[in-house]
C-alpha cells in the first residue's frame, strides 16, 4: 500500500522530459572478440540526486539517475572476499547520467520526493536507459545486455 505522502506526490508530479546529461562509453581492448572472451557484466542503476527549480514561473523537480554497465575480464577478477579491485580488467563500459524532469503542481517535502524518486521515477526512466544501452551495445559492437522490463532502484544516500 502507498503512503498518503507518496500518493500525493504521484497525483501532483507530471513527467515532462527525460534526457541524458552525461554519456561515457569506451571499449578498452579490441585485440580479441568480446563475443568469444569470458567476461562478467556488472550493472548499476540508481538515484543520484534531485533538485527543485523554478522555470518560467513553474516549479520542476529534476531527478538524476546514474546508470552503467561494464564488462570485466573473468580471468582477472578478484575474489569476492577481497575489497581490492586492483587486478580487475575492465574490457569496456557504458555509463550515463539520466535526468527525469517533472512538473510539480503542489509543493512536496524532501522525504516524499526521495520516496517518489526511488519508487516511481526510476520506473519511468528505466525504459530510456534500457533502449540506450541496447542500441549502444550494437553500435559499439559489444555483447548484447538484456535488461528486464522494469528495475527497482537503490535508495538515495541520506
Amino acid at each position: 500500500m502507498l503512503s498518503v505522502e507518496l500518493q500525493g506526490a504521484i497525483n501532483n508530479l507530471r513527467i515532462s522530459d527525460v534526457y541524458f546529461d552525461k554519456v561515457d562509453a569506451e571499449v578498452f581492448n579490441r585485440t580479441f572478440s568480446l563475443g568469444e572472451h569470458k567476461f562478467i557484466v556488472e550493472h548499476k542503476f540508481g538515484v543520484n540526486s534531485f533538485e527543485v527549480r523554478e522555470v518560467d514561473k513553474q516549479t520542476y523537480v529534476y531527478f538524476k539517475f546514474e546508470a552503467g554497465v561494464r564488462w570485466i575480464d573473468k580471468d582477472d577478477t578478484v575474489g569476492e572476499d577481497k575489497k581490492s579491485t586492483e587486478n580487475e580488467k575492465v574490457l569496456a563500459h557504458i555509463e550515463c547520467l539520466l535526468v527525469g524532469r517533472y512538473l510539480m503542481n503542489k509543493e512536496q517535502d524532501e522525504n516524499t520526493l526521495r520516496e517518489f524518486a526511488v519508487k516511481n521515477c526510476g520506473i519511468h526512466i528505466w525504459p530510456y536507459w534500457r533502449e540506450f544501452l541496447t542500441s549502444s551495445c550494437e553500435r559499439l559492437r559489444l555483447p548484447k545486455v538484456m535488461l528486464p522490463m522494469t528495475q527497482f532502484q537503490i535508495n538515495l544516500p541520506e
